[in-house]
């Protein structure tokens, strides 16, 4: 089942948007727009879902009038529909929704200073982070070892381990409250096999290990024969518990706990409950520890406060938003845990790791990955939606496996790729032209107008008329043209062809001698290898030449079936950007 569709209505900045998005469970789903598109009114939509309805604040409304009226729809690959409205919630019915955004939120605190008007001091503050709403109430296991060996008989002393290290094992026994049928052994078959085996034990003498070693000659294939309290005992050595040594001391273990649930009734559960919880409380603090940046200056940890077990943080000015955002992340992933109780839940980030340096946004990445294991091994479907500006094609400190990441532009542009440009650049390293397209097509050449390679674009099936470089870039500088001048689509890789060809030319035309300008053409490859052999030589750049490095640095180096006309194309309607190419015509 893939996420097809998402159509939203009335929300903050979107009037009214369809996103054709396909997306896949259990890989992360970057969708890429530019500031100002409107992400974080896409997440806000996700975020203000109840379980009945979606609920805006006054100021959340499309245009902030409240007759805009929000609507949240889902289409899946099935073809169900599901909306959430004023009046119904039916995503809910399939998806736990969970959004983590930027949790730093203004305060204002009004001071007064004698002989002064009041007035209002302002700061920025991270949103204190509530892990746990709930803690449960603190209730001990009833687990006494001289009691129960007592109660066992003469030999119990003897054979029984004391287990109280086992009650410290939130992970064991969550394990057999979700595996073990306890009601089995209240059963008559039960009783009937456990009760004879404990007096025939206690009416032997010796050691324990001599005990110990006729049970297991005499007894335990008989006990074994239950198949529950079999898979009771498996469970125990599974554990590798280092109280434990064999098999019976594995079935006794499991009569030791059987008889603390039972005598403990309805507690069991609740100290159950309260030992989950403790477990939770170390995970989050050893986790928040390891990846505390700022564990120098402030020691950051959950604490309880009233009923519910929180993170407090330093002011957002005390820490670069790098820190910031990594800390809140992992903070608000481990709320998020907690909060999917669904087979299948949605996970939307709004651009929270935008400031994160390398190591911090591979870290961010691992959790995310982490995560989505964590969620297959349980065979539950997450989808995990991250909104950003940043392309991952253009970044590398985008580390996600290729494979397993899908990439969404989702901003509608008026862009066309050329598929006879497409098909040069995937044949590009055609030994029969190579050596001629690098130089000639993909970069300036002054004796362009000295080349002709028809036949072999014949034979490579590309187009004819382009064999000569002069006619191919006609067609270029048309296409600029229109990406200048015309509301009209256009061709991004025919941009990136045009800018790069402009600007070397117009450097190559400011190199004073014949030497230096064959060194440019032939000796230097790449247009920015080409800009810096001329600085260094004397000539005058531009710095507008460098900035359009993010347009014509543009990898051309395509495999077959490739095209980045997409988000190539976001980063040409930029307005500066598309003045700054027309400046080099100008």
């Amino acid at each position: 089942m893939n996420i097809s569709q998402i159509e939203i209505t009335n929300v903050k900045g979107i009037g009214s948007k369809s996103f054709q998005l396909d997306l896949n469970p259990n890989k992360p789903s970057i969708l890429v727009a530019p500031n100002g598109f409107g992400k974080s009114s896409f997440a806000l939509a996700f975020d203000r879902l109840k379980r009945d309805k979606i609920e805006l604040g006054d100021k959340e409304y499309f245009n902030k009038s409240t007759a805009n009226r929000p609507e949240l729809k889902i289409t899946l690959s099935n073809g169900t529909e599901l909306i959430a409205d004023d009046n119904q919630n039916t995503i809910s019915d399939i998806f736990d929704v969970v959004v983590i955004k930027n949790q730093t939120e203004p305060k204002s605190v009004v001071q007064t200073i004698p002989g002064r008007p009041p007035f209002a001091r302002t700061s920025l503050d991270i949103v204190t982070t509530t892990l746990v709403q709930t803690i449960p109430p603190k209730v001990d296991f009833a687990y006494h070892s001289a009691t129960l060996k007592a109660n066992f008989g003469t030999n119990g002393n003897k054979i029984l381990t004391n287990i109280s290290s086992l009650f410290s094992s939130g992970r064991f026994f969550y394990t057999i409250e979700n595996k073990i049928d306890f009601s089995r052994f209240d059963l008559k078959s039960f009783k009937k096999l456990i009760e004879p085996a404990i007096e025939q034990i206690n009416n032997r003498e010796g050691t324990g290990n001599q005990l110990k070693t006729w049970i297991e000659d005499n007894l335990l294939n008989e006990i074994k024969a239950h198949d529950e309290f079999s898979k009771f005992a498996s469970i125990i050595q599974s554990f590798g518990f280092e109280v434990l040594n064999d098999d019976v001391d594995y079935y006794l273990t499991a009569w030791q706990l059987i008889t603390v649930r039972n005598e403990m009734g309805a507690d069991f559960k609740k100290a159950c409950k309260y030992l989950y919880f403790l477990d939770k409380k170390q995970h989050y603090t050893e986790t928040i520890a390891n990846y505390n940046p700022v564990k120098d200056r402030f020691d950051i940890k959950p604490k309880a406060e009233g009923n519910s077990l929180v993170v407090n943080w330093p002011k957002a000015h005390e820490i670069s938003n790098g820190q910031r955002d990594i800390l809140t992340f992992m903070a608000m992933l481990l709320k998020t845990r907690n909060s999917f109780k669904k087979k299948d839940c949605i996970l939307v980030i709004d651009e929270i790791f935008d400031y994160m340096d390398d190591a911090n946004l591979i870290t961010f990445q691992y959790y995310i990955s982490t995560f989505i294991e964590e969620m297959k091994g349980q065979k539950r479907r997450i989808f995990p939606i991250l909104l950003t500006h940043l392309d991952p094609l253009f970044f590398n400190h985008f580390c996600f496996n290729d494979n397993k990441i899908k990439v969404c532009y989702i901003k509608d542009i008026k862009v066309k790729s050329n598929q006879n440009i497409l098909n040069i650049i995937y044949n590009r390293e055609d030994e029969t032209i190579k050596d001629t397209v690098d130089a000639h097509y993909f970069h300036f050449h002054p004796n362009s107008g000295e080349i002709d390679i028809t036949e072999e674009f014949k034979a490579l099936k590309l187009n004819p008329d382009w064999g000569m470089p002069e006619k191919f870039f006609k067609k270029i500088f048309r296409e600029v043209r229109r990406y200048l001048f015309d509301d009209e689509t256009f061709d991004p890789l025919a941009i990136c062809f045009g800018v790069r060809n402009r600007i070397e030319q117009l450097v190559y035309d400011k190199i004073p001698d014949d030497e230096n300008k064959r060194k440019f053409i032939e000796e230097n490859n790449g247009t920015k290898n080409k800009l810096h052999f001329a600085q260094n030589i004397g000539v005058q750049i531009p710095e507008t030449y460098f900035l359009l490095g993010i347009i014509y640095n543009t990898s051309l180096h395509l495999s077959q079936g490739q095209d980045i006309s997409k988000p190539l194309g976001l980063k040409l309607e930029n307005g500066t950007i598309k003045q700054m190419i027309m400046n080099l015509w100008n």
